[in-house]
């Protein structure tokens, strides 16, 4: 069954690859069989390092693709950077947001502009690179965007508004997007899916979980007794990613060792 999983001969690109989150989910992919392209989250020569350095991991796997260095709030330079992409790599299957980042503090510590930074951050990349990507998806009937999701999106974490406000957009986006570009003639098996792969607490990833007393406590909480890590959501993400995932759409799928089921 293992070559059902299979993203052979697909081109997928990962945005805002400069963290451990995006490194596993772009290493995933190629040692999937996809061909990766990455994107830094701003137009930034540290960035730009980070970004070619995850690149050459996908390389190493045997994946094809490249790396570009835009502002991913820049719909302009997003657009130039997937019309390149699409021209001197392949059309794009696979489409993965990858910015994830959390601004965890007392909302009453929370400025206008924390606001709009924790939005333009975790929110409005993924709506710029969901247009720029699904304006082609869509005439060619087929697709895959994923997008990452905090568990906090649900759960009252204290100092966590800010970051969770940016993570209930991105899952509502997500939904909307599921229903919106999922109608059409196209088959099931040859169609647009949006679908959210929901993070808990992890290791090496933005959130409270940062905090040393809170880490501590997390390890006794969760249900597996230990905090994530960015390798955990590769399995997920492949799945989401392949053929077998044609009949889900507008879905979260979470994986976070079970911390939202927790009473």
């Amino acid at each position: 069954m293992a070559h059902v999983f299979s993203l052979a001969g697909r081109h997928a690109l990962v945005t805002a690859a400069t963290t451990p989150l995006a490194r596993a989910l772009a290493v995933g992919l190629a040692e999937a069989g996809a061909n990766v392209s990455v994107t830094t989250l701003h137009d930034d020569r540290a960035e730009e390092v980070l970004a070619n350095s995850i690149l050459n991991e996908c390389w190493a796997a045997g994946a094809k693709g490249q790396a570009k260095t835009v502002d991913l709030t820049d719909p302009a330079a997003v657009e130039a950077a997937v019309a390149a992409l699409e021209r001197d790599v392949a059309p794009i299957d696979i489409l993965v947001n990858a910015a994830h980042g959390a601004n965890v503090k007392p909302l009453l510590e929370v400025s206008l502009a924390d606001w709009q930074r924790e939005l333009s951050r975790n929110v409005t990349t993924v709506f710029v690179a969901s247009q720029a990507v699904g304006r082609r998806m869509l005439p060619r009937g087929r697709g895959r965007i994923i997008n990452i999701v905090s568990d906090v999106h649900d759960r009252g974490v204290p100092n966590c508004a800010l970051f969770a406000a940016s993570q209930g957009a991105v899952l509502a986006l997500t939904r909307s997007l599921g229903i919106e570009w999922g109608r059409g003639e196209a088959t099931v098996e040859d169609r647009v899916t949006v679908n959210a792969l929901g993070v808990g607490f992890y290791e090496e990833v933005a959130g409270p979980q940062q905090d040393e007393e809170l880490h501590a406590i997390l390890q006794r909480y969760i249900p597996l007794r230990r905090l994530g890590t960015p390798a955990d959501l590769q399995g997920a993400l492949v799945y989401l990613a392949s053929n077998v995932a044609n009949f889900i759409q507008g879905e979260l799928l979470v994986v976070d060792g079970a911390i939202a089921n927790h009473a």
